[in-house]
């Protein structure tokens, strides 16, 4: 946990040492409180039943388990306070760089797989609860134990050497023997989770296809079996915990009684026996705790580590370093010469393929569904490695230069264009943040989508929510067209944007994106089933045929 905080930047530092010192101060003053009241009490109670109560400084005791109270009702709260402040300052500062650091080192536009993403949040949430779980109940026991053995030292010192062997065993190794017991039976309980997770994610995502092939109960019945097994898998995991607070109950009882018999043997102060006593009991009775610190702690560490290995490749392992990239002020023209691209590297290679990109082209990846031309097309945008010499931008190999230099020249149209919850407005800008009105209502035009918006009372104002889309499927495809639009690149790539259209519609989208192109230095890359170059009368075309 600490490499990963460490690795961060450290942030939250000065709130982290001050909700630690506050959570020690907390656990310490309840430890105080019950030794110092068990004291008041009994010495207050001997001084009456002996008639010097009337003598008896009752001022300063009484004024000090006050105090012990309100110490620990403040620390308490600035602790939580100040503690999940600074938990969210290190979420603020981790969630972001692992959202770069995935979108710079992720292969094309592949989604990241159910399974990665549900760890990814597990990783996330248990790391970030690490200080809340881990170090912060640490401090509490570590300092409430210090000060209960500082009472018993004070009471006797033979019964405070058997408390701190009690508080080693107790505190220390038997929890931690029963974590690591409990953590081999995790292993295969993990195992058993993900495989749960897996099929449940599944069958989740693929609920409507499920249920139009009346697989639904097939696919229900088995996910329900591996949760069940998941469940009866915990049993193994819970089971070196059971009774363990017993033991620690019982030892802390029995020191307790061990220190009053030991002041009655020797006829030394009850007071301070019966104040050891009561604290001696509350700390034993705190370092139940430790189970769950020790547990969250093993988790916490692990999925730091975890995540520590996602930010660590901060960029792809194919961008070139900064310093010696070549700079890129346009990428025509484009040359691919016998280009061969992967999706992954354990997928088929596809290619080899040759064909030119220039201003005022249109270039034509043709080839049926799963030929790989989404990955052809992904490799010309730098998003996969290509071997030296394959593929160059103005005559500079693409080796050379920097993933975010190719992409600041290209935009892509995809086939099912993603969105966020806000107004049309808001999914328009984010491809140009300061793009005004006119210029979101002109690039809506040039992609046909302009006519169908003005029909909404909202206009550009239209919300998007979660799963609730206010356009037809081909209308959506239509505004991501415009969306691409508006970020001006100088070359579009767009994945069927024809499918599903009349053929009027088709032929006036068609002449508005050759408009488009010549009137500046543009080229068009379209991604379809068939070739499409007959829509277009203005531009010279290029079709290169991938087959699967």
């Amino acid at each position: 946990m600490l490499k990963l905080w460490r690795l961060l930047g450290r942030p939250g530092k000065i709130r982290f040492g001050l909700a630690l010192l506050l959570s020690g101060l907390a656990g310490a003053s309840s430890i105080v409180l019950l030794g110092l009241s068990g004291w008041f009490l009994t010495a207050a109670a001997i001084a009456g039943s002996a008639g010097a109560g009337y003598v008896f400084n009752h001022l300063y005791p009484s004024a000090g388990v006050r105090g012990a109270a309100f110490s620990r009702v403040l620390t308490r709260y600035g602790e939580q306070l100040i503690g999940h402040d600074a938990t969210l300052s290190l979420s603020a500062v981790l969630r972001p760089q692992l959202f770069a650091a995935s979108a710079s080192t992720q292969r094309g536009f592949t989604s990241m797989p159910a399974r990665d993403l549900s760890m990814l949040i597990d990783d996330v949430d248990a790391a970030e609860a690490g200080f809340l779980r881990v170090y912060s109940p640490a401090a509490a026991v570590i300092a409430g134990i210090a000060v209960a053995l500082g009472f018993v030292f004070a009471s006797d010192w033979i019964s405070g050497l058997l408390a701190l062997a009690a508080f080693l065993c107790t505190g220390w190794a038997f929890p931690a023997m029963a974590v690591q017991r409990s953590h081999r039976a995790a292993d295969a309980h993990s195992r058993q989770a993900e495989l749960a997770r897996e099929q449940t994610s599944r069958l989740v995502e693929n609920a409507i296809e499920l249920d139009i092939l009346g697989a639904m109960g097939r696919e229900t019945r088995v996910a329900q079996a591996a949760l069940e097994q998941q469940v009866s898998g915990r049993d193994a995991i819970e089971a070196p915990y059971r009774n363990l607070g017993a033991v620690t109950a019982t030892a802390g009882l029995a020191l307790a009684l061990l220190v009053l018999w030991r002041a009655a043997e020797a006829q030394s102060s009850i007071a301070m026996a019966t104040g050891a006593a009561l604290a001696l009991m509350a700390a034993f009775e705190s370092t139940g705790a430790m189970l769950k610190v020790f547990d969250a702690r093993a988790r916490s560490s692990v999925a730091a580590e975890r995540l520590a290995a996602r930010l660590q490749p901060a960029e792809a392992s194919w961008d070139p370093p900064l310093e010696s990239a070549s700079s890129l002020d346009s990428l025509f023209p484009v040359s691919a010469n016998g280009l061969m691209a992967q999706a992954a590297s354990n997928a088929p290679m596809i290619g080899p393929l040759s064909f030119t990109i220039s201003p005022g082209k249109l270039v034509q990846l043709v080839g049926p569904s799963g030929s790989g031309k989404t990955t052809v097309a992904e490799a010309m945008m730098r998003l996969h490695p290509v071997s030296p010499g394959m593929l160059s931008y103005n005559g500079i190999p693409a080796e050379s230069t920097r993933i975010a230099s190719v992409l600041a020249h290209v935009a892509i149209s995809p086939q099912f264009p993603a969105f966020l919850p806000g107004t049309l407005t808001d999914q328009m800008r984010l491809a140009a943040p300061d793009a005004t009105e006119d210029e979101i209502r002109n690039a809506l035009r040039i992609a046909c989508a302009d006519t169908f918006v003005a029909a909404r009372p909202e206009g550009l104002d239209v919300m998007f929510g979660e799963g609730n889309l206010p356009f037809s499927g081909g209308e959506l495809r239509r505004i991501g067209l415009a969306r691409a639009l508006l970020a001006k690149p100088e070359i579009l790539i767009m994945d069927e944007p024809f499918a599903g259209l009349e053929a009027d519609l088709a032929r006036r989208l068609a002449v508005n994106l050759d408009t488009w192109t010549t009137d500046a230095p543009r080229a068009l890359v379209v991604l379809a089933h068939k070739p499409v170059d007959a829509l277009f009368d203005g531009l010279a075309t290029e079709q290169v045929h991938i087959h699967a």
